[in-house]
C-alpha cells in the first residue's frame, strides 16, 4: 500500500481530534479489556487501548493517537516513571499530564522515529486545541529510542519545572524551566500512534507508577523577553483566509484589538488568545505594536512566525513569507524562531504602527516573535 505524506496524515489525524473534542466532555469508557485506563469516545476509541504481553511483561498497548487515560489518579506535581517498547513503526509516543480534557493538556513527545536526532523528545503543550511543537525549538533533546526494546522514562514535576530522564541518566535529558500551559492539576493519560497506519499498534509501555506529590510547589510568572524583542503586542481577529499560502494585502478596518504580551522567549502564543478551529481552514490573526524612531531609516529586524506572515509598515505590506510544516523542502520543520528571517523596514521619524498578519492553519501552533536586534 502506497504510504501517504506524513503531513496529510497529520492534519487528518488532528481534525478528527478536534471533532471529537468539539464534544467535550465526552463520556468515558474503559479501555477493551481493563478498567485500569479509560479513554473518551466511542468503543472504536476503547478498542485502541488494551492490556497485553509484549516482550515478556505484562504492558499498556497503544495506537491510533487515543489517549489512554489512568483511572483514579490527578497530578499537580510527582513523579511519572515507564518503561516505554516502540513498536516497529511508531512514530509518536506521548506523555499527557495535568490534563484538563483533549484539547488542553501538558504534553511531552517521544519520537522513535527521530531516534538520535535532535528532535526525538520535545516538550510541546497543547494549548486551546493546538499541538504547539512549532513554538517551542528550545525544549527538544537528542535521545535514543530503540524499537521493540524497553527504555525507561522518568518525568518530574515540580511547581513550573519539568525534567525529563531517559534510561540510566542522573542529569535530565530535557528541562523546561516554566512550563507553559499553566494548567494546575489533571490527570494523566498516554498515546501512541503509526501516522499512515493509524489501526497498527504504536507502542508498549510497561511497569507504569505515578507518584503525585504529597503538595503542589509555588508556580514562576513569565518572565520578562530579551530586550532587543517586541514585548507589548494587540492582537486583533481571527479573520478566514479562503486560499492557501495568499500574502494578506490589506489589514482589515475595524478590528477589535485586545493587549498581548511576548513570553520569555520573545514568542507572542497565539494560541493562548484564539481556540484553534481548524475545521474552519485557514486563519489569520493580526499583532500590532508601536515602534518611536529618532530618526527615518530602514530598520532590520528578525521575524519569526507560524505559518504565513505579512509585515505592514504604517499601513503598507512591506515583507512576506511563508514557514509552515513540510512548505520549503520535504518535511521542513518549522518552528517560531526569530534567527533566520529578516525584514528591512521603512520607518519615519516618530511614531511607526509595525502590524504582522499572521496566518495558520491552527493545528500545530500558531504564533510570531520579532527580534529588533538580530545578530
Amino acid at each position: 500500500m502506497r504510504r501517504l505524506p506524513v503531513c496529510i496524515l497529520m492534519i487528518v489525524l488532528a481534525l478528527a481530534h478536534v471533532r471529537a473534542d468539539s464534544q467535550q466532555p465526552a463520556a468515558r469508557i474503559p479501555a477493551q479489556n481493563t478498567n485500569e485506563w479509560v479513554v473518551e469516545g466511542t468503543a472504536t476509541r476503547a478498542a485502541d487501548v488494551k492490556i497485553d504481553t509484549f516482550q515478556g511483561r505484562r504492558a499498556l498497548w497503544l495506537r491510533n493517537g487515543t489517549q489512554a487515560i489512568k483511572t483514579g489518579v490527578q497530578i499537580a506535581d510527582g513523579t511519572i516513571e515507564f518503561d516505554v517498547a516502540p513498536m516497529d513503526r511508531g512514530d509518536f509516543v506521548a506523555i499527557v499530564f495535568r490534563r484538563e480534557s483533549f484539547s488542553d493538556h501538558e504534553n511531552i513527545y517521544l519520537r522513535p522515529r527521530q531516534s538520535g536526532a535532535f528532535m526525538a523528545i520535545q516538550y510541546a503543550p497543547r494549548t486551546r486545541g493546538s499541538s504547539t511543537w512549532q513554538l517551542y525549538p528550545e525544549f527538544t533533546a537528542k535521545t535514543m529510542w530503540p524499537r521493540n526494546e524497553w527504555t525507561h522514562v522518568r518525568v518530574r514535576v515540580e511547581g513550573s519545572k519539568l525534567d525529563v530522564f531517559v534510561g540510566d541518566e542522573q542529569t535530565p535529558t530535557l528541562s523546561v524551566p516554566r512550563l507553559r500551559h499553566g494548567v494546575a492539576a489533571g490527570d494523566v493519560a498516554f498515546w501512541a500512534r503509526v501516522n499512515d497506519q493509524p489501526a497498527e499498534w504504536a507502542a508498549t509501555l510497561s511497569n507504569i507508577q505515578i507518584r503525585p506529590a504529597a503538595q503542589a510547589a509555588a508556580r514562576v510568572p513569565a518572565g520578562a523577553p530579551p530586550a532587543s524583542f517586541v514585548a507589548q503586542w494587540d492582537v486583533a481577529g481571527p479573520v478566514p483566509t479562503t486560499l492557501p499560502q495568499v500574502e494578506t494585502e490589506t489589514v482589515p478596518a475595524n478590528l477589535q484589538w485586545t493587549a498581548a504580551r511576548a513570553e520569555e522567549s520573545g514568542l507572542v502564543n497565539l494560541n493562548r488568545v484564539f481556540r484553534a478551529q481548524p475545521q474552519l481552514g485557514r486563519q489569520t490573526a493580526f499583532l500590532r505594536a508601536t515602534i518611536d524612531a529618532s530618526r527615518a531609516e530602514r530598520k532590520l529586524v528578525g521575524i519569526g512566525y507560524s505559518d504565513d506572515v505579512t509585515v505592514f509598515v504604517n499601513g503598507e505590506p512591506v515583507y512576506s513569507g511563508i514557514n509552515g510544516w513540510n512548505t520549503r523542502i520535504p518535511e521542513y520543520v518549522s518552528f517560531v524562531d526569530a534567527r533566520f528571517e529578516r525584514a528591512w523596514l521603512p520607518l519615519r521619524a516618530g511614531r511607526n504602527e509595525i502590524i504582522l498578519a499572521v496566518t495558520d492553519d491552527q493545528r500545530f501552533g500558531w504564533g510570531a516573535a520579532m527580534n529588533m536586534e538580530p545578530k
